[in-house]
């Protein structure tokens, strides 16, 4: 290979070209990134850059400047045509390749129709730029719809910052963080109200109402309106594949289906993925991995952790071939934090059918929940007891749900 395309400068496509670089390879390395930006770490942004403890500096990737990369920046990837091998730009440009890396990642998914001024997603910097700017201009009745992990860290970020933000978190499906199952959840909610944040739970988002063009309110389906200066819509990731499409490639729900060896599956012509394109791997949230499935089926993570191994995987692979390639085995694992938890997860926890506590109090600011599914250990989630997942990940290893998987438990 002499000339290899990296789209997307995220974690996963730079781990791609610092693994690039490892291997061995000294052709030409071109990445194309929609961002202006200089590549960043995300995880903190709901986090620690929205309360001030660390700085845009402060979350830049290490290294990304230093693998003799070309750059274009600013620019969308907005088509692939794979016959002439060609990647197309917004600008109208063409990139050749003799190998390509998917890892355009995904963005917040929108509310469905037209908003006013105020509402907003967060995603990436320039977004938590324009909240921070919204709260710091004197917005202080702050709703969030949607209590997954992106809306849960916003609300524990802004209620913390000390400015007397009132913060209202809207759920419509029940709890916060319910993909965690057992009382986690409950937890958190506890927490949450301990904090200050007005929980509205189990109940729908119907539109928001506005005065002279900007957000007033948040109307919901039981017929009460939230007072909002501001709204941040959190409800969910879409991947980053509508460049993709006529492609050829098989995107089921939206992301790149791609081998256990991570490279991308072409549509058959019943529907159904076939063989994978040799020239052609993925990377991070885009993906839909073979080698990543519970009892259920093939499982989409959006975890730091696995962008991290799939990006440097997916290079390797690229290199040596399909005959040479690894296949991707990885111990899933992530953490988060909010209203004073520290939270962490090792394995497959909400695909399991039974919840015990074995660790700590049932309901408690200190436990570890083990989900088991037929008998079988499947995940653990720790709540201010992050160390005691070590075990869990061995046992997960041992019995062979997660096989050699090497991974260290984030965090």
């Amino acid at each position: 290979m002499r000339e290899v395309v990296v789209v997307g400068a995220g974690l996963a496509g730079v781990r791609a070209c610092e693994s690039l670089r490892a291997q061995g390879y000294t052709g030409a390395l071109t990445v194309v990134s929609e961002e202006a930006e200089l590549p960043y770490d995300r995880p903190p942004l709901t986090k620690q850059v929205v309360a001030g403890t660390l700085t845009e500096a402060d979350i830049r990737l290490a290294g990304a400047e230093d693998f003799g990369a070309r750059w274009v920046r600013g620019t969308a990837a907005v088509g692939l045509d794979r016959e002439r091998r060609r990647v197309r730009l917004a600008d109208g440009a063409e990139l050749p390749y003799d190998g390509l890396v998917v890892a355009t990642g995904a963005r917040a998914r929108e509310w469905p129709g037209k908003v006013p001024a105020g509402v907003l997603t967060v995603r990436g910097l320039d977004d938590v730029r324009a909240l921070r700017a919204a709260v710091d201009g004197g917005a202080r009745e702050v709703v969030v719809v949607g209590a997954g992990f992106v809306g849960v860290e916003l609300a524990s970020s802004l209620v913390g910052l000390g400015l007397g933000v009132r913060v209202t978190l809207v759920e419509p499906f029940g709890r916060p963080l319910r993909v965690l199952g057992g009382t986690v959840p409950d937890v958190v909610a506890d927490a949450a109200r301990r904090a200050g944040v007005v929980l509205r739970l189990g109940v729908g988002v119907t539109g928001f109402c506005a005065e002279r063009g900007r957000v007033a309110g948040v109307e919901l389906a039981d017929g009460g309106v939230v007072p909002a200066a501001l709204v941040v819509v959190a409800i969910g990731m879409v991947p980053a594949t509508g460049w993709l499409l006529g492609s050829g490639l098989a995107l089921p729900a939206g992301r790149v289906h791609c081998d256990e060896r991570l490279f991308a599956r072409e549509a058959g012509a019943d529907g159904e993925a076939a063989a994978p394109d040799p020239r052609l791997v993925v990377a991070g949230d885009v993906a839909r991995c073979d080698a990543v499935r519970s009892a259920d089926g093939p499982v989409a993570l959006e975890h730091w952790s696995n962008a991290a191994a799939q990006g440097e995987l997916a290079a390797r692979n690229l290199l040596v071939g399909p005959a040479g390639a690894k296949p991707y085995v990885h111990l899933p694992s992530f953490w988060t934090s909010a209203f004073g938890l520290r939270i962490k997860s090792v394995g497959l926890p909400g695909s399991g059918d039974r919840v015990v506590v074995e660790e700590g109090e049932p309901g408690s600011q200190k436990m570890v929940e083990v989900h088991y599914r037929e008998g079988r250990l499947v995940g653990a989630v720790s709540v201010n007891l992050g160390k005691r997942l070590a075990g869990y990940a061995r046992r997960l290893q041992e019995e062979r749900e997660f096989p050699a998987a090497g991974a260290e438990v984030a965090g």
